[in-house]
């Protein structure tokens, strides 16, 4: 008699996007010598499991001890960047002070020539409109622009890292993914066995 069973694998793709998950299904050997087989694939798995956790703790564990031996000199670098970052900030301060007086004062006589061109434009003809009073509010928004697209950039403020983020980045590159359900697999067939696979959607389906 077969004996069927499966693994559930999930498969987490970007978001928004469908979710999937794989099923793995396992038809065991029909024979006494398969099934031995599969046994030994099976012991195979957990020793090649076990070592691949060992390798993730102390891979997990270096990159910890890494990070707080690099923390300090993370530190003084931040110190740095934040210093020059004050004195970009006091200048970025002094010259948006200036540039907002400059803006102010070219509102104020912008609002004077403008008031002035109006009324010329309503008591005399349209070829008025090119008076010098039109003119120097012209002048003037155009000025009015370029201090805008001119404008200086804010400085960006550094980022204070911290001990746990930086002990957080260094253990990314850990895991406890070895290749030992593919080798299972790959051995479950040996012996007999079947091995099959089904995708199946079970977050954000396409209807």
């Amino acid at each position: 008699m077969k004996t069927t069973f499966f693994l559930t694998i999930a498969l987490f793709l970007t978001a928004c996007s469908p979710r999937y998950e794989i099923k793995t299904h396992y038809t065991l050997p029909t024979n006494n010598q398969g099934v031995l087989c599969v046994k030994t694939c099976s012991d195979n798995q957990s020793t090649c499991q076990s070592r691949c956790n060992a390798k993730e703790d102390n891979c997990l564990a270096l990159a910890e001890q890494h990070a707080q031996e690099s923390y300090p000199q993370l530190m003084d670098e931040y110190e740095g960047a934040l210093f020059q970052y004050d004195n970009e900030m006091n200048r970025y301060n002094m010259e948006m002070r200036h540039l907002d007086r400059q803006r102010e004062q070219l509102q104020n006589t912008l609002h004077d020539y403008q008031q002035q061109c109006n009324q010329s434009n309503q008591n005399k003809s349209e070829k008025k409109n090119q008076s010098h009073d039109c003119q120097k509010a012209k002048t003037i928004k155009k000025e009015l622009k370029h201090l805008h697209y001119n404008a200086p950039s804010q400085p960006q403020q550094p980022i204070q890292p911290t001990l746990a983020s930086e002990i957080e980045y260094a253990q990314k590159s850990c895991n406890n993914e070895c290749g030992c359900q593919q080798a299972y697999d790959t051995c479950f067939g040996s012996c007999g066995g079947t091995v099959t696979y089904e995708k199946f959607c079970v977050e954000n389906c396409e209807k």
